[in-house]
Parts: structure tokens; sequence; C-alpha cells
């Protein structure tokens, strides 16, 4: 959680210096503050996690005021032997954990945000949502292994159509 964490103290920083609508990304954790000049909010997309897929991304969002974290095992990751061994790793099995692709919050906090994103990709689906569900200011979108999207009942009033 120490990125989101440094994202939030840098919001922080920016908002006593004054400054109003910007967008910070720093790897998987994107906060933006205010919006775009003539604009609503910022648009951001959410990096696809399959390497074989010609789409880049499989959601776009627009947020204001809020961070977008996701947790993956797509960028952060050894091989040995062939095989890929991603940094999330479950505290019961001392392995990589396997549930997901990959696990995208939404929330006010880029901090809270990367606890959520990390701790969701280690817990089933079922205990994820209802984690979520019971927590105002969540929102999650959880890819299966399969390439199957999941949403939590909130998530997709944040999602548009992006047409190029």
């Amino acid at each position: 959680i120490a990125k989101g964490y440094a994202v939030e103290r840098v919001a922080e920083f920016l908002e006593e210096a004054g400054k109003t609508g910007y967008l910070i990304n720093v790897g998987g954790n994107v906060r933006a503050v205010g919006a775009k000049k003539g604009k609503v909010g910022w648009k951001v997309g959410i990096e696809n996690p399959d390497p074989d897929s010609e789409d880049s991304y499989i959601e776009y969002l627009e947020i204001k005021d809020m961070s977008v974290v996701t947790s993956g095992n797509y960028q952060r990751f050894y091989t040995v032997d062939g095989v890929n061994y991603h940094h999330i790793i479950d505290p019961e099995t001392l392995m990589p954990g396997e549930n997901f692709m990959s696990v995208s919050v939404i929330a006010d906090d880029s901090g809270l945000g990367d606890a959520f994103s990390t701790a969701l990709f280690l817990m089933d689906i079922d205990e994820g949502k209802k984690l979520v569900e019971n927590t105002d200011g969540i929102e999650a979108m959880w890819v299966l292994p399969d390439g199957e999207i999941v949403y939590s009942s909130g998530f997709e009033a944040y999602t548009f159509e992006y047409e190029m």
C-alpha cells in the first residue's frame, strides 16, 4: 500500500499548493483531483491483463476526486522454468494468488484503494464482493483467469464507451 499512500501525500502537497484539476498516475495507482478544464472528470483506462489480447484496455472510467487502483499478475513478475510468478503473495499458501488476473478498485483515497485491490486479489470472489458491497465508497472490478469480468454493484456507473 506504500504506492497508494505516496500518491495521497503528493495529492495533499499539490492541494496545499493551491493546485486543482490534475491527474497523478503511478503505475497502477491513479488519483484524479478536480476535472480537466472544460470537462466533467478525467478519463482513465484500465489495462487489459491478458498479454495475448489485441485490446490494450478492458474498461474506461470517468472519475473526479477519487482514485482507481489495480492489482494484477501481469506487470510485476519473474519467470522460472517457463512459469510466471507475480508479487501478490497469498499468506495461506505462501505462493502468488491465483484467483484473478487483476482487481481494480475505485476509492476516494489511493492508499485505501491500494489496500483493497491487494486484499480483494487474494480473496475468493464471493467473499470479496461481500466486503465491497458492505463498504461505503468502494467499488471493484475483478478479471477472472478465463477473462470474465465481474463488477460490484456500483462500478459500472463510472464506465463509458471509448470511441476512437
